[in-house]
């Protein structure tokens, strides 16, 4: 990421910045005051950016426990006229999303900007769910930008645009808009004439929202979607036309790959109609672009969404025009775009053969992703997997963080991921249906404070049967570090109240709570198997807490203080090569010697955990001296 300096960089000058960097500078450049997020890649950065800087400016930020909480307390700001935002991945906007319709219903004083990046291929998601659908849902307004200066540009009009109609705007940005890199040109900074006094006049009619209130702000909001369709009309999007009967309708970073296939087919009659504004449709600039076209190529990131509303459009307009996309199979349905997808379409659609040569790399060795080398996870994993050896087998139920790389090989952890906070409601599931195997949910710490204290509260309440065990590594390690409720320390690096864990699940009911270190392998085992052994006596939830710090931020601590550590070594003369060490650990600092086929320790990558040397059978693994 760019240093803060650059964040702050001076009206007209110039700066090489990430997507989500742009959309921080232009929220700066709009005068916010207030944001809240929750981590989510790949959105995590403009919440960084914005962190670094904001004790300088005087504005707010903050990391909340989970998206819907960072949501109401943007929406907050903007009921007392604030200008604020949050920013999130698609998936957090499923949880921002009871609040946001009916934040919609009540409209916001100031402007509130939700900055969504969706995970279109996807790279870091457990879905590819499109946004655009969801800002349909909630009846509210969704821009588009296609590279990182119009991130910028766009976000500050998204504020504006926010003011002006009432309403909660969405800026969505892909992963290529979000962790592209571009030249923007930087505008002015309002601090701190931007500032403004919070002020709330109370309007029960309005924000307070039952029925009657929701059937009395419907025609209010059908007015106000109405009002953004004729100001989307005019000034937003941009049509090149070079006079040709073939066009192009393209939004956020697929209009980029859109002129580079133009470019790269030597044909100079195709026109293009860069779309900016996605929700609601702007109408007008669509139907002369359709009314002046034989032929249209539909091009967007995700779900055939615009595509099927300009066909639609089309049919009503009665046009001819012929309109191709992903519904009518020139572009694959699943997966990113890119310029070749784009280029081979084209060409298809215009009956010509690619001149380009595409070479086919053939098959890539995949890296499997892994548990860094010293990862506390690791030994979790391994303790309870034993555990459950012993015991004859039994179910892990995993949840969302670094902790599901545990499900490669040789690991092979958890049985399960799906959301955040599923491994305990799945968990209530699983004992429920009379599953007569162990039942254990493993979850993050930064995860249970988001979803997984109502799932382990409805445990104790309806008697379900588990383990829950609690990964405690003390920070939201997968997205970047950033703190928790559980780190002591706030989005701006300031101390604050750090939430006790053992009080928390003593608060709640759960009776068998142990928390300790997981390197400490047989006391680990023997707190999963005592804990196992008062479920199936007590019928009731348990809890185990491994609590260690991340391997990462262990490191980069030793370094700052200038500590070095000794590393172990494997003693060849003991080791039999039964490579339990790297079998039942895939630690990655453990390699195989191609001369001797004996296991050897990558020193530079070891972070002297200790794990190997507890678990090998002929003591091989040790340090010098012992």
């Amino acid at each position: 990421m760019a240093s803060k300096e650059v964040l702050l960089s001076d009206d007209g000058t110039t700066e090489i910045l990430m997507g989500n960097e742009a959309v921080a500078r232009g929220a700066l450049e709009a005068g916010v005051q207030l944001v809240a997020s929750y981590p989510g890649t790949p959105s995590t950065e403009i919440t960084i950016a914005l962190s670094r800087v904001a004790k300088k400016l005087g504005v707010y930020v903050e990391w909340s426990i989970n998206e819907m909480v960072a949501f109401e307390v943007a929406y907050g700001a903007a009921l007392t006229g604030l200008r604020s935002m949050c920013g999130t991945k698609h998936l957090g906007l499923n949880w921002k999303l009871d609040p946001l319709v009916v934040s919609a219903y009540t409209g916001v004083n100031g402007s509130l900007v939700i900055a969504v990046a969706d995970d279109t291929h996807p790279h870091s998601s457990q879905n590819a769910a499109d946004t655009r659908y969801l800002a349909k849902y909630a009846n509210v307004p969704c821009i588009e930008p296609t590279s990182p200066m119009d991130a910028k540009e766009i976000t500050k009009r998204a504020f504006e645009l926010s003011e002006k109609v009432s309403l909660p705007v969405i800026v969505r940005l892909t992963p290529r808009v979000a962790h592209g890199r571009g030249i923007v040109k930087m505008g002015k900074l309002p601090y701190p004439e931007a500032f403004r006094e919070a002020k709330f006049e109370k309007d029960p009619q309005r924000y307070v929202v039952i029925a009657s209130t929701a059937r009395r702000r419907k025609p209010w909001l059908n007015e106000r979607i109405d009002e953004v369709k004729e100001i989307f009309s005019e000034g937003w999007n941009e049509t090149i036309d070079n006079g040709g009967e073939f066009g192009i309708i393209a939004s956020g970073v697929t209009y980029l790959y859109a002129t580079e296939a133009v470019r790269n087919s030597k044909l100079k009659d195709i026109d293009l109609l860069k779309l900016i504004t996605v929700n609601p449709l702007p109408e007008k600039p669509i139907v002369e672009f359709l009314r002046d076209h034989k032929k249209v190529l539909v091009l967007e990131e995700n779900e055939p969404i615009l595509e099927r509303e300009i066909r639609s459009l089309a049919q009503m307009k009665g046009f001819n025009t012929r309109i191709y996309g992903r519904d009518s199979g020139h572009i694959p349905r699943a997966y990113e775009l890119n310029g070749d997808i784009v280029n081979e379409a084209l060409l298809n659609i215009m009956g010509i053969t690619n001149p380009i040569v595409v070479h086919n790399p053939g098959d890539v060795n995949r890296r499997i992703p892994y548990l860094c080398a010293g990862c506390p996870h690791r030994a979790s994993y391994y303790a309870i997997k034993r555990v459950l050896k012993k015991r004859g087998g039994g179910i892990v139920l995993g949840d969302r963080g670094c902790y599901n790389q545990g499900v490669h090989p040789p690991i092979r952890g958890i049985d399960t991921c799906i959301c955040m906070g599923a491994s305990i409601g799945l968990a209530n599931g699983f004992s429920h249906a009379g599953i007569k195997e162990p039942i254990i949910a493993v979850i993050g710490d930064s995860t249970f404070m988001h979803a997984g204290i109502p799932p382990l509260i409805n445990a104790l309440y309806n008697k379900a049967k588990f383990l829950a065990v609690i990964f405690n590594n003390s920070i939201t390690a997968m997205t970047g570090h950033e703190p928790s409720p559980l780190t002591g320390i706030t989005a701006l690096g300031e101390e604050t109240r750090k939430i006790d864990l053992y009080r928390l699940l003593k608060g709640i009911g759960i009776e068998y709570v142990k928390i300790l270190n997981p390197f400490y392998i047989k006391e680990a085992e023997e707190a999963i198997e005592e804990g196992l052994k008062y479920i199936e006596k007590e019928s009731k939830p348990a809890v185990v807490v491994f609590e260690y710090p991340c391997a990462i931020l262990e490191r980069r601590e030793r370094r700052a203080k200038g500590i070095k550590i000794e590393k172990p070594q494997i003693d060849w003369n003991k080791c039999v090569n039964c490579r339990i060490c790297i079998n039942q650990t895939g630690c990655p600092a453990l390699e195989i010697d191609e001369e001797t086929g004996k296991p050897y320790i990558i020193e530079e990558e070891c972070n002297a955990c200790d794990l190997c040397v507890k678990i090998c059978p002929t003591k091989a693994i040790g340090y010098r001296g012992e």
